[in-house]
């Protein structure tokens, strides 16, 4: 049994399904990054001892403001990355048109296990 579907095309995206997935993924990113900085920043203000008062407090209040920068950048970057994924998806409509859209080849899974069952019933009744 020969399985083929054939080589499919992408010849439209929408625009707004690829900037939700675009923001997600930016705002996923920016609130790592964000941590990570600002984690660094306070291990550096600890290290240096570079801070007037407790260690307790300075890592409580450099926590709270990492927090507030995580969140402040994954909706700054989730907003970009909105924007971007709409005009991505917008200038791959435009070119998707005129030069053809991405070829893609598909293969049907539940055809495929169906194939394997068939030649492993072969294999244990010989």
């Amino acid at each position: 049994m020969q399985i083929s579907n054939g080589v499919k095309e992408i010849k439209n995206i929408n625009k707004v399904s690829l900037a939700k997935i675009t923001a997600l993924i930016y705002g996923l990113v920016g609130f790592f990054v964000s941590l990570i900085v600002a984690i660094l920043v306070m291990s550096n203000i600890i290290i240096n001892r570079d801070f007037a008062g407790s260690v307790i407090l300075v890592t409580l209040f450099n926590t709270g403001a990492g927090l507030l920068l995580g969140i402040l950048a994954a909706l700054l970057t989730a907003l970009i990355g909105w924007m971007i994924g709409y005009v991505t998806a917008g200038i791959y409509n435009i070119f998707a048109t005129k030069a053809g859209g991405i070829k893609i080849e598909l293969v049907d899974v539940a055809e495929i296990k169906k194939e394997r069952n068939i030649i492993e019933a072969n294999k244990n009744q010989l």
